[in-house]
């Protein structure tokens, strides 16, 4: 099961116990905010509150953004939930619209995509977007693998191992892991890897505004977004509707 995290207003004792929120189902913790959060009885209190949470199964939860212990609950083996293979998910669909909106036809869009390895969800989103245009950049291990099955079932092709400077003319360029090589200036830019949700590359994820005013103030909506995601409480289409582009 999921974690859901609330910290602020509440009481001295961390109260555990499940909850529902926006459809999805959470053991939640409730932990309030002590007057000195770093001192030695809060960060007990914290410690037990993580292994609580750990000891009911929880790995992964929906941590607040102000939380003082997110490392003091990684050591005890509970983590914010990633939010990387939600941004991958939505990359492709918002891909077509971002293109559409600048007026790109898919007759003559270019797309480029990177990976340092050949993942599902890379795998799936270059599959995605060749069905859809006629130009896919793809540098990744193994994009021979896909770009045969693409001509096998499809009679379409991919432009493999693409150069620098192929990929900095791309319409669109979708990032799975870092690429220092290159300056991310194009049209559209996602850094779809760890460590890429900050800066100009960013996806970001948007509940609707129904869901996200059932969570607590200072929740990590974008967590929640995943969490909800996971658990089939939201589809990619709602979160798609609320993405501005």
């Amino acid at each position: 099961m999921l974690g859901y995290i609330v910290w602020g207003d509440g009481p001295k004792r961390p109260v555990l116990e499940e909850r529902r929120l926006a459809g999805g189902r959470f053991m939640g913790l409730t932990m309030g905010a002590a007057a000195r959060p770093w001192g030695p009885l809060a960060q007990a209190r914290a410690r037990r509150a993580a292994r609580r949470l750990w000891e009911a199964g929880v790995r992964y939860a929906v941590f607040p953004v102000d939380f003082p212990y997110t490392a003091l609950f990684l050591r005890q083996g509970v983590a914010p939930i990633e939010t990387v293979s939600l941004r991958r998910a939505l990359a492709a669909p918002l891909t077509w619209r971002r293109l559409e909106r600048l007026g790109r036809s898919p007759a003559e869009a270019v797309v480029g995509l990177c990976g340092d390895r050949m993942s599902r969800e890379l795998w799936d989103g270059a599959k995605a977007l060749a069905l859809r245009y006629r130009y896919v950049l793809l540098d990744a291990p193994e994009g021979g693998e896909l770009a045969r099955e693409l001509r096998r079932e499809y009679g379409i092709s991919l432009l493999l191992r693409p150069s620098p400077d192929q990929l900095e003319r791309a319409d669109a360029l979708l990032l799975f892991s870092p690429r220092r090589d290159l300056t991310g200036e194009n049209p559209i830019l996602y850094t779809l890897y760890p460590g890429g949700e900050g800066g100009r590359g960013r996806l970001p994820l948007v509940l609707p505004p129904a869901l996200a005013d059932q969570a607590e103030p200072n929740c990590d909506r974008e967590q929640l977004a995943a969490a909800l995601y996971a658990q089939g409480a939201v589809t990619a289409e709602d979160l798609l509707g609320e993405i501005p582009c």
